[in-house]
């Protein structure tokens, strides 16, 4: 089965070659990652001021902030858990953990639902380097066709040197679990379905407008450079640095301004319709397309830019020359021996773009009332939703990297020579 699973993968890359460099990337890019995580933990709690230093515009109570802190684990040490630092567990601060009345999960796929009559409390007492625990952590089964909340309870060794905030962060983040949010209007709530409820929006969004920009661009770009110096060229190459120049956050208000206040060719923006299946209808693509054009005309006008001087650059090499020597059609040239060496440099920056609208823009949501990644990545900062922050930015990471191995792979397909061995 894992044969074919991998002779499939290679037959899709190209050859077993392509298949070792790529998991060879793959490889590289965890240490990578788990850097990131370890500086963005850091950073995030580095600014000053904390996500439960006020309630509204109050300075929160100290015995409230006190409560909050140590229910969202905010009170244990930053990095590693000493033995005498006086923070629990140690020989003098035991470590409680409290879990809500659930029955266990054991028990309930055995039949037995009936909940304890107290809440569950485990106590730990004194400092130790090694220790197996019981971890308990709450999920939910299916018992005759309704949902449980249960405990599951699990063994572990475990270590009090790691019973800090960044190790707990990083085990849970190893799970798929971005832990809760610490924001005032959502605290409590997951990060990963904050994040898996909003990321399929800006993905919509951004994927499209991605697409949109490829498409008017490397035509343009390529136009521009087919007739150098006159009125064509002049005329792209002055719109692309135009739009090029109009910062998103002047030219999204504009469009609405004009078309929908002044003209009313389009609706209003309406943040529900993004979560629609319907993406044909007119109330989707009235609303839709004034955010895709600002985003995708500033794509477009970007990879104009750098198609036509890709393109004059190619079509100066010496093997273009020989096969105009040749009697080769002029179309043939530059679609099947220029164009493709043409857009490596423009391959190149699919990797940053990729990560950045499949994660959200930011100002674009904002504007045209989104409700995307980078809207609620915004508010987390004012708030220091830490779990938040952190969360959007090792999802952005996983994207960049996963997007520059797509480039490379992209590479050898529009350049045989090159070779990843």
């Amino acid at each position: 089965m894992r044969t074919n699973v991998l002779r499939t993968l290679a037959g899709m890359l190209g050859n077993s070659k392509m298949l070792k460099f790529v998991l060879r990337r793959i490889v590289i890019g965890i240490p990578v990652l788990f850097a990131i995580i370890f500086v963005s933990f850091l950073l995030v709690r580095a600014v000053p001021g904390g996500p439960f230093d006020f309630l509204g515009s109050r300075t929160m109570p100290e015995e409230i902030r006190t409560a909050l802190r140590a229910r969202y684990g905010l009170d244990k040490p930053m990095l590693l858990n000493f033995p005498g630092d006086g923070s629990a567990p140690d020989y003098n601060a035991p470590l409680v953990v409290r879990y809500p009345a659930l029955p266990d999960c054991d028990a309930v796929r055995q039949g037995n639902t009936e909940k304890p009559s107290s809440e569950i409390v485990d106590t730990y007492d004194g400092w130790h380097l090694l220790r197996v625990v019981t971890e308990r952590r709450e999920t939910r089964l299916q018992v005759n066709g309704q949902p449980v909340r249960c405990l599951q309870s699990t063994p572990v060794l475990y270590s009090d040197l790691t019973r800090s905030q960044f190790f707990e962060y990083l085990l849970n983040v190893l799970r798929g679990d971005f832990g809760l949010s610490l924001g005032r209007t959502t605290l409590g709530q997951s990060v990963s379905s904050l994040i898996g409820d909003r990321l399929p929006v800006s993905m919509r969004l951004g994927i499209i407008s991605l697409i949109f920009g490829y498409i008017i661009g490397v035509p343009l770009g390529v136009l521009s450079a087919l007739n150098r110096n006159n009125p064509v060229d002049y005329t792209i190459t002055f719109a692309s640095a135009l739009f090029n120049s109009i910062p998103t956050l002047v030219l999204g208000p504009t469009l609405i301004i004009v078309f929908v206040v002044q003209l009313g060719l389009l609706p209003g923006p309406n943040p529900a319709i993004w979560k629609s299946a319907d993406i044909l209808s007119w109330d989707f693509l009235g609303r839709a397309l004034l955010p895709i054009a600002t985003l995708g005309v500033g794509i477009a006008a970007g990879l104009a830019r750098l198609t036509r001087a890709s393109v004059l650059q190619v079509l100066g090499d010496d093997y273009i020359r020989t096969a105009r020597s040749k009697g080769l059609r002029e179309r043939t040239i530059i679609y099947i021996h220029a164009l493709k060496n043409a857009l490596i440099p423009v391959v190149t920056i699919i990797g940053p773009q990729l990560a950045a609208v499949l994660t959200g823009t930011l100002i674009i949501e904002r504007i045209f009332a989104i409700p995307g990644l980078g809207d609620v990545f915004v508010s987390s900062i004012s708030v220091r939703d830490y779990n938040l922050l952190v969360g959007v930015t090792i999802l952005y990471s996983i994207f960049l990297i996963a997007g520059n191995i797509l480039v490379d792979v992209m590479y050898t397909w529009l350049d045989p020579r090159i070779r990843f061995d």
